[in-house]
């Protein structure tokens, strides 16, 4: 029998045969997403009050922006009825934006606050893109893995943890094994908050982004399955609950160490997505638009494939660097950037990426909401 690390309430095998059963070809269960991308834009009008609503005139399917507070009938009125993505500005204070994090003193990143240390052993989904098997093993791309295992090992908070049997299992595949079963380099597993607060850690403790760990994503993370102690930190907006019937199909956090992206693809529900922590760009297309570019990829790869699986086959290899290319060196693409406070609806069958915007190895995270 193989030996057994309980990580949580979940048992987790020593081998990363077992920790990423569940890494190649499918995913866990649909995955949806969303984010933002950087639109100019121009004041040309005042809207109830507080409220001045924006627009576009650079970009071939131009994003209105309300600035400010939106009264529902007016979200209702701009985006609800005629299903086109609205920007808000300076929208939200979600209570998580300050007491889950706070700034590193003496570097520009952002931390976990310590209030999350009580929850550092609930267990969240996890991506991680590993560096390239054939990449150069001395680079400091190639040594993170080797130098943050060497930190947990050191560690007086991390070393007698299940941690440095995990990432010890990460490096292993990532050395060759598996290969012929699994040769994408993305990876999908169940693991502890921990995971991403000590990697976080050890990212303040690198003098460069290229020593620290990167594209380490808490990706679609259910808000119900958080301890209420969090979950009533993010409170559901007004919008997603007034604007239509008040059903809410599935929540969201999204929270991972920079570069971290979701390629092109669109949701069944409308989706509202806010920014808690450095920014994130997404680029969004119309039903039209977005199904002619899907096609020709698809052709290309000459494969039929899934639109709305966040699974290996969208998020690793060809088809995620096809789709990338295809969608963020058109310039002709609607772009929104998202800072912390700021929220894009996005309307059903809308095509939208998403890639974050900020110094490698630091925080992000938003939060979204796909409602009726």
């Amino acid at each position: 029998m193989l030996p057994k690390l309980r990580l949580g309430s979940r048992l987790f095998s020593t081998l990363p045969s077992t920790y990423l059963s569940r890494c190649s070809g499918t995913s866990r269960f649909p995955r949806f997403h969303s984010t933002s991308p950087s639109i100019p834009v121009v004041d040309q009008s005042s809207n109830n009050g507080n409220s001045r609503i924006q627009h576009s005139a650079s970009q071939a399917h131009g994003v209105e922006t309300i600035v400010g507070g939106v009264e529902i009938d007016a979200f209702r009125k701009a985006a609800w009825i005629p299903q086109t993505p609205l920007l808000l500005q300076d929208f939200h204070s979600l209570p998580a934006m300050r007491r889950w994090f706070q700034d590193d003193v003496g570097s520009s990143l952002v931390k976990f606050a310590p209030f999350m240390k009580p929850f550092e052993n609930i267990i969240l989904p996890y991506e991680f893109t590993l560096p390239s098997p054939h990449s150069d093993k001395s680079s400091p791309e190639g040594l993170v893995l080797v130098d943050y295992l060497k930190w947990l090992r050191e560690s007086s908070e991390y070393r007698e943890s299940y941690l440095p049997v995990l990432v010890e299992a990460i490096m292993q595949l990532n050395n060759g094994a598996d290969l012929l079963d699994n040769p994408s380099d993305f990876q999908q597993f169940d693991a502890p908050l921990s995971l991403i607060m000590s990697a976080c850690q050890f990212n303040m403790t690198r003098g460069t982004s290229a020593g620290r760990l990167k594209r380490l994503y808490v990706a679609q993370s259910n808000l119900s399955n958080l301890p209420e102690s969090l979950s009533r930190d993010l409170p559901t907006p007004e919008i997603v609950r007034y604007a239509g019937k008040g059903d809410i199909y599935s929540s969201s956090i999204w929270l991972g160490l920079q570069p971290t992206n979701t390629p092109l693809h669109r949701d069944p529900n409308p989706n509202l997505f806010c920014q808690l922590v450095s920014s994130k760009k997404i680029r969004v297309m119309t039903p039209d638009h977005g199904d002619a570019l899907y096609a020709r990829v698809r052709r290309e790869l000459g494969t039929n494939g899934n639109s709305r699986i966040r699974g290996a086959e969208m998020m690793g290899g060809r088809e995620r660097g096809l789709l990338h290319r295809a969608v963020w060196d058109d310039e002709s693409v609607s772009e929104v950037l998202l800072h912390p406070g700021d929220t894009l609806f996005i309307p059903t069958g809308w095509w939208h990426s998403v890639v974050s915007d900020g110094m490698d190895g630091e925080l992000n995270c938003s939060v979204n909401w796909w409602f009726r």
